[in-house]
């Protein structure tokens, strides 16, 4: 394993004190599914401190709902006590359905919400540490060898890596918000989950995932009330029924006026550098209002006009068609 030097703060501040000193040399340590994974394999990007926020994590670690019906979900509660919680369950099955789909039972009772959101892609070039973008070269070796099923099929720059995650597909169709602790910020800045994940970015000179700051730590999720009469539908396809990534995946809230749809979020995992949005189909949705098998139909025909899929990753495209079929069939 690549050493590692340890910190143990005991608050917000002073883990962002410490991940300032050190800047890209820093990570955040809580659950470690992901992170342990990249030091095994001895990443040239992985940091060489851990800044272990387990000593804080009873104020990140919670799931409570407010008075406007909101939940508010510490960024280190794991996966298993979130998709567990009976608020969730009754409140958000949507997000429920997502995160039990999550890698296994017993990475679930590790993982965290917000590592989740956060993980680094699995693109076994990157994971093998190839000099790619993201390991601080200058080529994307998935883009020209094997794509099959961890790339985009919509493009990108820099990196085809698809985004790895299962609960932001969920949370980007909940229309869900996160809050971040920054340097030098008395208040906790927010922002929507969209905006936390829009695909490759470069920051503080890394290609990652996420907006994220090396110094800046996520603290909370807030999802809002599902209004009512909304319709869910949340389906993941993968190779094997544990471990596996989504090789397309989508999470769908539709909501429902005297039988027509007056709003609509369609978001397809596994298929792009970020939680796909589709508002082509959103859109044709809010226009045509009766949800029929003809509209159904039509949606899937004009879904992804931009797609771009590599040399061996096309079959995604029909995948993530069929699964927007499905989604609004479910709904009739």
């Amino acid at each position: 394993m690549k050493p590692v030097g340890i910190y143990t703060p005991s608050s917000l501040d002073e883990a962002i004190e410490i991940l300032s000193e050190h800047g890209k040399d820093a990570a955040v340590y809580a659950g470690g599914t992901d992170l342990l994974v990249r030091l095994k394999n001895r990443i040239d990007s992985s940091p060489k401190y851990l800044v272990d926020i387990k000593k804080i994590r009873d104020d990140l670690r919670y799931v409570k709902k407010t008075q406007d019906g909101s939940l508010k979900i510490g960024a280190l509660s794991t996966i298993s006590e979130v998709a567990n919680s009976d608020l969730v369950k009754q409140s958000l099955p949507l997000l429920s359905r997502a995160l039990e789909s999550i890698s296994s039972p017993e990475l679930r009772n590790q993982s965290t919400i917000g590592g989740d959101l956060l993980q680094e892609v699995w693109c076994p070039y990157y994971r093998n540490n190839y000099p790619c973008y993201r390991n601080g070269g200058n080529t994307c070796h998935g883009e020209v060898g094997d794509n099959s099923i961890y790339h985009s099929i919509m493009g990108a720059k820099l990196s085809y890596a698809a985004y790895p995650g299962d609960a932001a597909v969920a949370l980007v169709a909940l229309d869900a918000s996160v809050g971040v602790a920054s340097p030098n910020s008395e208040t906790i800045k927010t922002m929507k989950v969209e905006e936390l994940l829009p695909g490759v970015v470069k920051v503080d000179e890394k290609v990652q995932s996420n907006v994220l700051h090396n110094n800046e730590i996520l603290t909370e999720v807030t999802v809002p009330a599902i209004k009512a009469g909304s319709k869910i539908y949340y389906e993941k396809v993968r190779q094997r029924q544990v471990w596996d990534f989504a090789l397309a995946s989508i999470a769908a809230v539709l909501q429902m006026q005297n039988g027509a749809v007056s709003d609509a979020r369609i978001v397809l995992g596994g298929i792009a550098t970020m939680p796909y949005r589709e508002t082509i189909v959103e859109n044709l949705l809010k226009e045509k209002g009766a949800l029929t098998e003809d509209l159904i139909q039509e949606a899937a025909a004009k879904a992804l006009p931009n797609a771009k899929p590599l040399k061996y990753n096309a079959y995604k495209l029909d995948m993530a068609k069929n699964l927007i079929v499905a989604a609004l069939e479910s709904m009739l």
